[in-house]
């Protein structure tokens, strides 16, 4: 314990449950892709900062539908990506297939029932980025051989912007309704201390973003969402907030920043 705080006790205390249980995920595989896609504008910037070697193995916990790992997979010599979720890997293998890239093996497995070095091996780079994983920080520093990466927001997350486009439509969420939001940075970098491990903290922008030539096109690209027959105006309304004019079209963009605390061994 460092000083007169339990970081370890204060994160056991504030983790949701839901967070850890497979249905939740499954069943928001399909939203989670379209999230994706409106979050490309962000990923360069978040792979870049993994420091990537053409000869290096990257560990993905929590890699849904392959956000980080697939462009991940193009500057490392092979990525394991570990979700609980099979539908979450199916839009991976599905995304991975598309991109031409087959680099990347898919691993299902509870974190919990993770054994590093022996149902896992272990990875040059392991990442988290807005996994429940970061928990057991213990076993993330075990699984990585040159550094390891946690990445959470630090400021509006997917979920109050998927909570917003939803709005009125559905009266609670399908996913994570009541759930709090993950720990915050500082809880990880505090617990990281107490483990004897100096990290380092940066902060990246990200977000959502895509330009559409109309009002139209903008609500036709959220399909993915399947909101129920007669909710499109209200969807319409809800997007508005974030729809500015842009080039004769309009500019869909949601802003935020990513929180990467990291560390090398």
């Amino acid at each position: 314990m460092s000083g007169l705080i339990n970081w370890e006790l204060l994160m056991q205390l504030t983790w949701p449950p839901a967070l850890e249980r497979a249905p939740m995920w499954d069943g928001f595989a399909r939203r989670y892709d379209g999230y994706t896609r409106l979050s490309a504008d962000y990923v360069d910037a978040q792979v870049d900062i993994l420091g990537l070697r053409p000869d290096e193995s990257l560990l993905d916990v929590g890699a849904g539908p392959g956000r980080l790992a697939i462009p991940a997979a193009r500057r490392a010599r092979q990525v394991t990506a570990l979700d609980i979720s099979r539908p979450m890997l199916d839009e991976l293998e599905r995304n991975a297939a598309a991109a031409g890239v087959d680099n990347i093996q898919p691993l299902q497995i509870a974190w919990d029932k993770v054994l590093p070095g022996e149902n896992v091996p272990l990875h040059d780079v392991v990442l988290l980025s807005r996994s429940p994983a970061m928990r057991d920080l213990a076993k993330v520093d075990a699984l990585a051989r040159r550094a390891a990466y946690v990445m959470l927001y630090s400021g509006p997350s997917l979920k109050s912007f998927h909570d917003r486009l939803v709005a009125g439509i559905e009266e609670t969420p399908p996913v994570g309704a009541g759930r709090s939001a993950l720990p915050g940075h500082a809880l990880i970098f505090n617990r990281l201390l107490d483990m004897g491990i100096e990290a380092r903290v940066d902060y990246l922008a990200d977000g959502f973003s895509r330009w559409y030539p109309d009002e139209e096109a903008a609500v036709a690209d959220f399909a993915w969402l399947d909101l129920p027959a007669g909710s499109e105006a209200r969807l319409r309304a809800n997007l508005a907030a974030y729809l500015q004019e842009e080039n004769g079209g309009l500019r869909l963009r949601m802003e935020t920043r990513t929180a990467v605390v990291w560390w090398c061994k």
